[in-house]
């Protein structure tokens, strides 16, 4: 006669609680690595130490923020994706390491959905269609202008392959334009190139326009994404402008693949919470950046749809794999 021994069930759910527990408790004690795409002093690194102070001063441990750029952020990504699932890795995303990167390379060591537990897409941020004062002082303007032009008008961009390059051109492949492309070394050669007149137009992020926008250096048209910036309550969107099309970049909390669901909960919460203050909701002004919240499934259908939308563009643009910047 056999026997068989079985746990109950009870003590089943009670072990595997445990677990959980056990791996949010070493996340705290040990602390966290969170990895920025991007190199120090810029708004994805400002955002990042936002979170890192927010979910170290919520009990989380020490968090150390490590700067890994380079790549269209396809390098800290990938460290991310190879680190174990135990809460203690985590890697801002952005549109570039999980949307325009895969457009660009034939063979990416990650993949943007499944290599990932996506925790939380935290905050997003418009761009600016800007150009200098004496220009159109509206969208429908600036178009009519740009027709007559048959081509000859010119944009800058940071880059070949980069979101002022790409967002530029899924604007005015709508709007039905054609205009030369500028790639210059960076924002600040490029917002020159405009200022200076080389340039006719240039759709930057808002946080690099800003500051010109306000001091009267530049005039802006319109704002991607769904409202109006606070810091620019005149300047219409552009599907209030006419246009009814919608991009951002955007902020998000990634996990390696496997993270426990109770550990990106926790973890999101604490993000939230972060957010709500009223010091940091300030800051995130002045950054000409939003909060958002989506969770989990909610911010897997966003990168689905990034991943979708940059490859459609770069092939309709003729750039082969390997040739962005």
């Amino acid at each position: 006669m056999r026997s068989s021994w079985r746990l109950p069930l009870g003590c089943i759910i009670f072990c595997m609680s445990w677990l959980c527990s056990a791996g949010m408790a070493a996340a705290q004690t040990e602390g966290i690595e969170l990895v920025v795409p991007t190199a120090a002093q810029g708004s994805t690194d400002l955002l990042a130490r936002l979170v890192a102070d927010g979910l170290q001063r919520r009990g989380f441990g020490a968090v150390r923020v490590r700067n890994l750029p380079g790549r269209s952020g396809t390098l800290a990504a990938a460290y991310v994706a190879a680190a174990a699932p135990d809460g203690r890795t985590l890697l801002i995303a952005t549109p570039s390491s999980h949307g325009i990167a895969s457009a660009f390379e034939a063979s990416m060591p990650y993949d943007p959905v499944r290599s990932f537990t996506p925790v939380l897409r935290f905050a997003a941020a418009p761009y600016l269609l800007v150009v200098k004062p004496g220009g159109a002082s509206t969208l429908a303007q600036f178009v009519e202008q740009a027709r007559l032009a048959n081509g000859s008008w010119r944009y800058a961009s940071t880059g070949v392959g980069g979101p002022h390059h790409l967002v530029a051109e899924f604007y005015f492949q709508r709007a039905g334009l054609k205009l030369q492309h500028l790639p210059l070394a960076g924002g600040a050669a490029a917002m020159a190139s405009l200022m200076a007149g080389e340039v006719e137009v240039m759709l930057p992020a808002a946080i690099l326009a800003l500051p010109r926008v306000k001091s009267g250096q530049l005039r802006a048209l319109a704002v991607s994404g769904t409202r109006r910036l606070q810091s620019l309550p005149d300047v219409p969107t552009f599907s209030e402008a006419g246009l009814p099309v919608e991009v951002e970049s955007w902020y998000g909390l990634m996990a390696p693949a496997g993270l426990p669901a109770a550990q990106a909960d926790r973890l999101a919460e604490a993000i939230l919470a972060t957010l709500n203050e009223a010091s940091v909701t300030a800051k995130l002004n002045e950054l000409a950046t939003e909060k958002t919240a989506d969770r989990g499934p909610e911010f897997a259908k966003v990168i689905t749809a990034e991943v979708l939308r940059w490859k459609a563009l770069v092939q309709s643009l003729g750039i082969q794999p390997g040739k962005g910047d």
